[in-house]
């Protein structure tokens, strides 16, 4: 699961918002399979934030409802979010964690980048072979469900290489 006080900086900062509509743009973006926001863990979070000076909230008064609390990123929450971003991946992130961080990549420096980026990189050009190996190796004895499975595994393999790659290679 990637980490919260990361996709709520990263998503303010595209555009301030209340409560309610950062939830829903966070749950646009990324989906409800990926971010679990229950609204006790959100304004829990927003409270943190802004006590910590990361984020700003600005009442606004509604007509016939009650007002409403607007957040945006100040200075200190930029900060935060490229520190967040340049933090190197845990043994137990995933590649959703991967792909939030990276959606933020234009925030740190190509080396910070490049520490992130490296390791993964290499690792999966190893799986890949691996998995290439094991499809010469075995193939002719799997049946054609088999095959396709592999087959898609190393596609999806492939494909990370690949990005992973490019990423390397921008500036």
């Amino acid at each position: 699961m990637a980490d919260l006080d990361l996709i709520i900086l990263g998503s303010l900062l595209g555009m301030p918002a209340h409560g309610y509509q950062l939830k829903q743009n966070i749950e646009l973006t990324y989906g409800k399979r990926y971010v679990n926001l229950s609204n006790s863990r959100l304004y829990p979070r927003l409270s943190k934030l802004e006590a910590d000076g990361c984020i700003e909230g600005k009442r606004e008064a509604q007509e016939k409802v009650p007002d409403r609390k607007t957040f945006h990123v100040t200075p200190a929450g930029i900060e935060r979010l490229k520190e967040l971003v340049a933090t190197p991946l845990g043994p137990r992130e995933d590649e959703f964690d991967f792909l939030a961080r990276a959606s933020f990549f234009g925030l740190i420096t190509w080396e910070e980048r490049r520490k992130i980026i490296e390791p993964l990189y290499h690792a999966k050009v190893n799986e890949l072979s691996e998995a290439q190996k094991k499809r010469e190796q075995f193939g002719q004895y799997m049946d054609k469900f088999s095959m396709a499975v592999l087959d898609y595994g190393i596609a999806a393999i492939g494909n990370t290489v690949e990005m992973y790659r490019k990423l390397l290679e921008m500036e």
